[in-house]
C-alpha cells in the first residue's frame, strides 16, 4: 500500500511505478482481545525427553507442574500485564537459562544486574514472587548479582517464549501480538533497562538497542511500529574472530536498533518519549513513511503463498509463479467440480475409451498420494498415467512414482537458466529438478519428456538451450523428446510478447546440434515441428495438428514404413476418439 506525494489517499501501487516522494504506508494495528498465556498448553506441547521425564503434568489449584517437579508449579493461565512485560523485558535483555544434567525438574532462571542496579534486582524478585510464586536468591558473581528463579515449569515458559540464548533470543509472540500499549511500553522498559541507551543526537536523542539476535532487534522494532514510531535496524558486519589478550574469540553480528527522539526518559518501571511529528506522517491508521531511494536487488531464499484479497499469487511446490498460461483454471475464486474417489476417475476414464490419465494443473506431486491411489487402480484396469510435473520433487515422491506412473514430462522454465529461475520462479537455481529427473531415471520405470517454456526477452538465450538439450542428451539419451513451447502474455506476466516462432525454431536447432532426435515445438498449431520425423530417413512418422494425430505411419511394431527404422514411440494409435472428447466434471444449475 502507498500513498501519493504529500500523504493523501492510500492506494495500492506497482512497484515499478513508485516514485521517490511517494510514502509507504504501514497499516497501525487496531485493539483486539488479548488472551491469557495458556502454560498448561504450552507445557503438554513440550516434547523433549528429559523434561517429559518429570513425571505427568498435574493441575493443582490452578497451577500446573510435573508429577516428580518440586514446588507448587506455575500458574496455568499467565495473564500478561504490565508487570510481567516487564519481566519478559529484562530476561530478553539479560536472561539466561540453566539446567542441570541427568535432572529433569532441575531447571532455572538467571537475571544478571550490576551491583549498583539494587531498584531493578528488587523489581524482579518482587514479580517473581507474587506472579509465580517462587522464591528467588542472590548469587555475587564479581561486579554482577544473578536473581536466580527455580523451577523447571518457569524455566520451559522463559525457553518457550524467548530462547535461551544471546543468538536466539526474540520477543514473545503474546507481546508482539499485544496492542495494549501499557503492556509493550512495559516490555520495552524491561528490556531497554537491560540492552538499551540513550544517546545525544542530532537535533535530539537516539533509543536504541544493540544484540547479536536479529528476531529479537526486529522484534523491539516491531513494537514500536504498533506504538506509532517509525525505528531504523542496522547490521554490523563483523569479522567472525578475533583476538583479546592472545585468545582467539568468535564473533557475531550486531543487530541495532535506533529511534530518533526529542526527548526520552527510561526508568526501571516505564519509558517515555517524545517523537518529532515532522519525522512521520501518521494519518487514517496508517504510518506513512517517505520513500527517499528505489533499488532493485535480485532475491534466493524461500517464498511462500500468502494469498490476499485481489491478488491471488500462488505457488506450485514452494515455487511462487508469476504467468500461468491456465490461469483460469488456477486462480478460479470458486470451488467447482466433482467429489471423487479413485475408482470414480478410473470409471470415468473408461467410460470414455481413453488409454489412461494424465495429472495435471495443478502440480500433481502435491496430491502425490490421491494420485498413487488413482494410479495403481487405473494401471490395474489397463490404463497409462502420466504426470505433467515442474520436477521439483522429494527423493520420497519420485520413489512412489514406479508404483504406478509410466511417463512424466518434466517442464523447464527459460530453459532452467539460473538468473531466469531466481527472478521469475523464485528458486535459487534448477538443480533440485535436474537431480528428480536423474533419480527418475535410475527408476528404469518411466518415460520421460522434457517441455521447456520460452520466453521472449528474458528466457530465450540460446546458450541456455545449448546446455539444456546437451544435459538431456548426456544423462537421459538421445532419444528423450524435448519441446520448446511457446509463451503467450497470460495473469501477471502481460508485459511481455508471444514468442516469435522464429526464436523456437532456432531452439529446435540447436537441440538437433546437441544430437537429440525427437524435438518439437509446441503451442503453435499447425507447425511443421508438431510432427515427429523418422531419425532414420526424415519421413513423416507421425502427423499432428494441435492435440489432434492426423497421421500415423508407423508399422505394428512402432517401425518407420518408409525405411524400417525402430522409432522410441511408445504406445498405439487408439481409434476410440469420439466427437464429443470432454467429459464435464463442473455441477449444473
Amino acid at each position: 500500500m502507498f500513498a501519493s506525494i504529500g500523504g493523501g489517499r492510500v492506494t495500492k501501487v506497482e512497484a515499478r511505478k513508485l516514485r521517490v516522494g511517494d510514502f509507504l504506508a504501514v497499516p497501525l494495528p487496531k485493539s483486539g482481545r488479548e488472551d491469557p498465556l495458556d502454560v498448561e498448553k504450552l507445557l503438554r506441547s513440550e516434547n523433549q525427553p528429559s523434561y517429559r521425564r518429570g513425571g505427568d503434568l498435574q493441575m493443582v489449584h490452578g497451577r500446573v507442574r510435573r508429577s516428580a517437579e518440586g514446588g507448587l508449579g506455575v500458574p496455568a493461565l499467565l495473564h500478561i500485564t504490565p508487570r510481567v512485560a516487564r519481566l519478559f523485558g529484562y530476561y530478553c535483555a539479560e536472561g539466561s537459562l540453566a539446567w542441570a544434567q541427568r535432572r529433569p525438574n532441575s531447571g532455572s532462571v538467571w537475571f544478571s544486574f550490576g551491583a549498583s542496579e539494587e531498584t531493578r534486582i528488587r523489581e524482579v524478585e518482587k514479580i517473581l514472587r507474587d506472579v509465580f510464586g517462587v522464591r528467588p536468591r542472590r548469587v555475587q558473581q564479581k561486579n554482577r548479582i544473578a536473581v536466580i528463579a527455580p523451577g523447571a515449569g518457569l524455566a520451559k515458559i522463559f525457553h518457550r517464549s524467548c530462547g535461551d540464548s544471546s543468538a536466539t533470543k526474540r520477543v514473545p509472540d503474546f507481546i508482539l501480538q499485544s496492542t495494549n500499549r501499557r503492556v509493550l511500553k512495559a516490555f520495552l522498559a524491561g528490556y531497554l533497562n537491560g540492552d538499551g541507551y540513550v544517546t545525544k543526537g542530532k537535533g535530539g536523542f537516539v533509543l536504541g538497542s544493540t544484540s547479536v539476535s536479529p528476531a529479537l532487534t526486529y522484534g523491539v522494532a516491531q513494537i514500536l511500529l504498533t506504538l506509532g514510531e517509525v525505528p531504523r535496524v542496522y547490521r554490523s558486519h563483523n569479522a567472525p574472530h578475533y583476538e583479546i589478550e592472545g585468545r582467539t574469540v568468535n564473533r557475531s553480528d550486531d543487530h541495532m536498533m535506533r529511534l530518533l527522539v526529542d526527548e526520552v526518559a527510561v526508568t526501571p518501571q516505564e519509558i517515555e518519549w517524545e517523537a518529532s511529528e515532522a519525522r512521520v506522517v501518521r494519518r487514517n491508521g496508517y504510518l506513512l513513511i517517505p520513500i527517499r531511494e528505489i533499488s532493485r536487488i535480485d532475491y534466493v531464499g524461500p517464498v511462500y503463498n500468502i494469498e490476499v484479497e485481489d491478488d491471488h499469487s500462488y505457488t506450485a511446490n514452494f515455487m511462487a509463479v508469476a504467468n500461468c498460461q491456465n490461469a483460469d483454471i488456477s486462480q478460479r475464486r470458486k470451488v467447482e467440480g466433482i467429489e471423487v474417489e479413485p475408482q470414480d476417475v478410473v470409471r470415468m476414464t473408461l467410460e470414455q475409451g481413453c488409454q489412461g490419465l494424465a495429472y495435471t494443473y495443478n502440480q500433481p506431486t502435491i496430491f502425490i498420494e490421491f494420485a498413487r491411489d488413482i494410479g495403481m487402480m487405473a494401471r490395474k484396469a489397463g490404463l497409462i498415467n502420466i504426470f505433467v510435473s515442474n520436477g521439483y520433487d522429494t527423493p520420497e515422491t519420485v520413489a512412489e512414482m514406479p508404483k504406478f506412473l509410466d511417463c512424466v514430462t518434466v517442464d523447464f522454465k527459460g530453459s532452467g537458466e539460473t538468473n531466469f529461475v531466481r527472478k521469475y520462479i523464485n528458486i535459487p537455481n534448477a538443480d533440485p529438478i535436474f537431480q528428480t529427473l536423474l533419480d527418475t531415471r535410475d527408476t528404469k520405470k518411466i518415460h520421460i519428456e522434457i517441455t521447456d517454456l520460452i520466453v521472449p526477452q528474458v528466457g530465450d538465450d540460446l546458450g541456455a538451450a545449448r546446455k539444456l538439450s546437451k544435459w538431456v542428451y548426456d544423462n537421459l539419451g538421445p532419444d528423450t523428446p524435448i519441446h520448446f513451447l511457446r509463451f503467450h502474455p497470460d495473469y501477471k506476466m502481460m508485459e511481455f510478447p508471444w514468442t516469435p516462432v522464429e526464436t523456437l525454431e532456432k531452439h529446435c536447432a540447436v537441440a538437433k546440434e546437441e544430437g537429440l532426435k525427437y524435438v518439437y515445438i509446441g503451442n503453435v498449431s499447425g507447425h511443421r515441428l508438431e510432427n515427429t520425423y523418422c531419425p532414420g530417413c526424415g519421413a513423416i512418422a507421425i502427423k499432428r495438428y494441435g492435440f489432434d494425430i492426423t497421421g500415423w505411419y508407423l508399422d505394428k511394431d512402432n517401425k518407420c514404413k518408409q525405411c524400417g527404422y525402430q522409432l522410441a514411440i511408445f504406445g498405439r494409435l487408439e481409434r476410440t476418439a469420439k466427437e464429443n472428447r470432454f467429459y464435464s466434471v463442473l455441477y449444473h444449475r
